[in-house]
């Protein structure tokens, strides 16, 4: 029988570039999943908003845990964990924008996905690589992150929109840059990719409902 043809440095990079984005895809519909299904647990039951504090500190906190454990198994647990209470803490949330109107909702979620979709498709088959934006989202996040907090005492909407705003376009960047790392980061890890997805994927589906309920005269 012929030997196998080994294959070259080029191959099998393509390779494995191709299992990690197969592998984050298919993690991320998972934990998306994971995540829909609590979030509407905590709207049918009527479960009560976390406190903000809280709440940013487990949104700090848990990237870095799984970041750490990324490599063993109790990566996928923390990404399972971190997608079933990010949308437990998120459902009332949604909750109040179904009372509010349900269709803000529903334009919300369609939105979302055509800008998810639309984006992340963009970078997987144009290859074009987007590392150029890290430094831009890292620092946009840090100003929002400020300007959010200054609003949790300020109390301004007009200030919350505008947040908001910047918010979507900030995180379609995002989408963009996290995307490109699957191609061209050689260590890109899928459990800290497809979670960053999904992060990405709520924040932007929370801010698009804010900028609906405003244009809609419900806010």
């Amino acid at each position: 029988m012929a030997n196998a043809i080994p294959m070259t440095r080029s191959e099998v990079a393509a390779f494995e570039t191709t299992k990690t984005i197969r592998n984050a895809y298919l993690l991320l519909t998972m934990i998306m999943g994971v995540s829909a299904a609590t979030a509407w647990y905590a709207i049918s039951s009527n479960a009560g908003m976390i406190n903000i504090w809280v709440f940013l500190a487990f949104m700090i906190g848990m990237p870095f845990l799984i970041q750490m454990t990324r490599n063993s198994p109790l990566g996928l647990v923390m990404a399972f964990a971190y997608a079933g209470l990010l949308g437990y803490f998120l459902g009332p949330v949604v909750g109040v924008y179904l009372q509010m109107d349900p269709n803000i909702v529903v334009y919300a979620l369609a939105s979302t996905a055509v800008i998810f979709f639309a984006l992340s498709g963009y970078a997987l088959v144009s290859r074009v690589n987007f590392n150029f934006l890290a430094g831009f989202v890292f620092v946009g996040f840090l100003v929002l992150l400020g300007a959010g907090i200054a609003n949790i005492f300020l109390q301004m909407p007009l200030l919350s929109v505008v947040i908001s705003a910047a918010a979507v376009l900030l995180i379609s960047a995002a989408i963009l840059w996290e995307t490109s790392q699957l191609i061209h980061d050689p260590d890109a890890n899928y459990i800290v990719i497809a979670t960053s997805l999904m992060a990405s994927i709520w924040v932007l589906f929370l801010h698009l409902m804010r900028l609906f309920s405003f244009f809609s005269g419900e806010d």
